[in-house]
């Protein structure tokens, strides 16, 4: 519909406005400039939050064109295609012919196709018929997409309702395959195999002892074990009893756990002996995997308890802003929908095995243990020192024919690279890859198939707020991906994905939108934080799409003409390290209550290789005294090893932009180098054996850095975990994590391989 010609709105201006409108809303500027190819003018239109039809064409500016480079917009109104200054490069110049009541908007053919410039013109068009009709309405809410678009991407690439499960619990469908395969083996430690039917016995014992402490529907249970069959019990024992199990990861530090613990109101602690009185924060009963059962005539039948799907099964916590971990609330009816879905998705049965890498705090551990267990399938669980080497990752993978693999990307480039250096060239047996919580190299895939050739590669998106996993990608080597990160794919079963703009609004094809999860995947939200639940989780409607329930991730997408969505990057202050969500605010909350501490920013960096790293920026106290030991000290006691700064700087002042604030962009330019970057040294000495040089080697390489001291602490010059599992690849095959940590200096890992190897390096 073209606007009339007279009255308050005259056409011109209306479709100039129009069109600014549609500039805006495409590329986020807030003032769109026109050159009017009709004259020597160009039109200014500048658009707020609350601009009505009306108020933009009160508001419209003209100025004389600027004998610069021409501008990307232009119009005319002569109706004629060709008129003077069509010659010139511009993006997108819009024709109209008032007589004729007729408008073509032409397009920079070297830049868009004729798909693009269609959707683009029927855009145009929506959005000028609802300016006519509507035009004391804000602008900025009114849908620029075709009904046949708005129908293609809030229902069409949502159509994913499938029935998977009957409607029970996630401890019912372990129970169905014990009964069913009671004999098959459901995890494996070390020399020892633990069978569905003991592994369900004990839990059953277990389920009924908590009974007896009290534990029913919703009632949380803290979970503090080390990774042994001991944890899929344990796991087990609390969902057969009805509660919600709380992972706490002994590798946490203390004080973390214990606010965990009163975060979510633990009444009852299962450990062990070795781990028991650990942690001082009270709860109501104790409970030790390990201490001998008093009553050896304990049931062990499967109890019977008035959990329901849409019960609690665990709360597991993400990085919080406000400076605590933030306690996510899930249900058995979403978590069972999405294991179940990637078993069925991708074939995986009681012939498969999956190697248990990931931190029981960390929401992949549930597939480790209860996805593949429920698909009748094994756990392989590394012993401590097993799970830090990629070596030892290899034997179990070959020993126990190991199937699948579950990791963050982090992990599976360390396995890769120990594999391409030097390890075992016998195919392994790996069938499915399934991978996520961070960015996905495009070049893994084929580089995992050289080494497991039968391998299927799936990259997964998500937010534990939805239940693990919301959308899925599988690598197909014959499609050319050309982006340098896969892409998220497409919305799993029962669950659905938008991208909306600031405004709650969907956005067209390939314009980047904010990230929000539906569907039976959603968590309960924020256990007992009410504020923090309904500031991200909405309920939204558009048009007459039936309102539901959303979860906005923070993440900024777009979708390609295929309904297939890649991520763009973080809106907010979070990023992912090793796969796992950190918000850097808590970084900032522990360093700026050390004492001496005025401020605090953190940021990161990513590398050329496409590693990130956090480096810390704080001023201090006037007249006060700062020390890079005792605030790396602060953040090892409250933080995970995966939250704490590779570097510190200690500055006299923040870099800030035109509004005043941070500049946390120039903080995470490559030029901002950390006070704590190794000076080079003044002459490396030899050492005997050769242990020197290559500790040498491989701790610059990790680290990014032509230069390193034999007394430079490698935790304190940019070296973290993940890093020194990195470097044991390339040291020798021999070596642990936590030789590295005992030993943190060049100087000292050399003198200690000396000692414990000889003196040459092993092969």
């Amino acid at each position: 519909m073209l606007p009339p010609e007279g009255g308050e709105l005259s056409r011109a201006s209306v479709l100039t406005v129009a069109m600014a409108a549609l500039v805006h809303r495409y590329t986020a500027l807030d003032r769109v400039s026109i050159d009017v190819l009709d004259g020597r003018d160009t039109l200014s239109v500048a658009l707020a939050e609350e601009s009505s039809t009306i108020d933009l064409v009160a508001g419209l500016s003209t100025a004389p064109r600027s004998d610069r480079e021409p501008g990307p917009f232009a119009l005319s109104f002569t109706g004629d295609s060709g008129s003077a200054d069509t010659s010139a490069a511009r993006e997108l110049v819009l024709h109209a012919d008032p007589e004729g009541a007729r408008v073509t908007l032409s397009f920079d053919a070297a830049e868009f196709d004729d798909a693009y410039a269609d959707r683009v013109a029927g855009h145009y068009k929506a959005l000028l018929d609802h300016m006519v009709r509507t035009p004391h309405a804000p602008v900025a809410r009114l849908n620029i997409l075709t009904a046949r678009e708005t129908d293609t991407m809030l229902r069409a690439w949502n159509d994913t309702d499938t029935r998977l499960t009957e409607d029970i619990c996630l401890h019912q469908a372990f129970e169905a395959r014990a009964a069913e395969a009671p004999d098959a083996v459901a995890a494996v430690f070390g020399a020892e195999s633990w069978s569905f039917g003991t592994v369900n016995r004990r839990a059953n014992e277990m389920a009924h002892r908590l009974i007896e402490l009290g534990v029913g529907p919703d009632v949380r249970v803290g979970i503090h074990l080390e990774k042994t069959p001991d944890l899929l019990i344990a796991i087990l024992g609390v969902l057969k009893a009805g509660g919600a199990y709380v992972p706490l990861d002994p590798r946490y530090p203390r004080d973390r756990l214990e606010t965990m613990v009163r975060g979510t109101g633990c009444a009852v602690m299962i450990s062990s002996r070795e781990l028991d009185r650990t942690l001082s924060a009270r709860v109501r009963h104790q409970l030790l995997v390990d201490e001998p059962e008093s009553r050896p005539d304990a049931p062990a039948e499967n109890p019977v308890t008035e959990v329901r799907p849409d019960s609690l099964c665990y709360v597991i916590h993400t990085s919080g802003s406000t400076g605590t971990p933030k306690p996510i609330a899930l249900c058995h009816r979403g978590v069972l929908n999405n294991l179940a879905d990637l078993n069925t998705r991708y074939g995986v049965g009681p012939d498969d095995a999956v190697l248990a890498l990931s931190s029981p705090s960390f929401d992949m551990s549930v597939y480790e243990f209860l996805g593949i267990t429920i698909a009748g399938g094994t756990v392989v669980i590394p012993d401590a020192e097993a799970g830090y080497h990629p070596a030892s990752w290899w034997e179990l993978v070959d020993r126990y024919h190991v199937t699948v693999w579950n990791t963050a990307p982090p992990l599976i480039e360390l396995f890769l690279d120990f594999v391409e250096t030097g390890g075992d060239p016998r195919p392994l047996p790996l069938k499915l890859c399934m991978t996520g919580g961070d960015w996905v190299p495009a070049t893994m895939p084929a580089r995992f198939r050289k080494v497991a050739p039968r391998l299927r590669f799936v990259a997964l998106g998500g937010a534990t707020e939805a239940s693990i996993h919301s959308t899925a990608y599988e690598w197909d080597a014959s499609e050319e991906w050309s982006g340098g990160h896969l892409p998220y794919g497409r919305p799993l079963a029962n669950q659905r994905t938008y991208l909306l703009d600031e405004r709650m609004m969907p956005v067209p094809v390939g314009v980047p939108g904010e990230l929000y999860l539906a569907g039976v995947g959603l968590a309960r939200g924020y256990l007992d934080r009410p504020q923090e639940t309904s500031e991200r989780f909405v309920q939204w409607t558009c048009g007459d799409h039936p309102t539901e329930r959303l979860y906005r991730t923070g993440d900024m997408a777009r979708f390609w003409p295929d309904g297939l969505i890649e991520i763009l990057g973080r809106q907010d202050f979070q990023v992912k390290i090793n796969g796992i969500r950190v918000e850097l605010g808590e970084i900032e909350s522990v360093l700026a209550a050390h004492p001496g501490v005025k401020r605090a920013v953190v940021v990161s960096r990513t590398a050329p290789d496409g590693h990130v790293t956090l480096v810390a920026y704080v001023t201090g106290e006037r007249g006060g005294t700062l020390d890079y030991a005792s605030l790396f000290d602060a953040l090892h006691a409250r933080l995970p090893k995966h939250m704490v700064p590779s570097s510190i700087e200690i500055v006299d002042a923040l870099p800030l932009n035109k509004n005043g604030k941070v500049d946390r962009r120039a903080l995470s330019s490559p030029t901002h180098e950390s006070a704590t970057t190794p000076p080079a040294p003044q002459g490396a000495p030899e050492r005997a054996g050769d242990w020197y040089r290559a500790v040498l080697d491989a701790w610059c390489d990790v680290l990014g850095v032509e230069h390193l001291d034999g007394h430079d602490n490698f935790f304190e010059i940019g070296g973290d975990s993940m890093k020194a599992i990195r470097s044991m690849v390339r040291i020798d095959r021999r070596l642990r994590v936590s030789d590295i940590y005992e030993h943190p200096t060049v100087t000292a890992l050399a003198d200690h391989l000396t000692d414990r190897y000889g003196e040459q390096p092993g092969s």
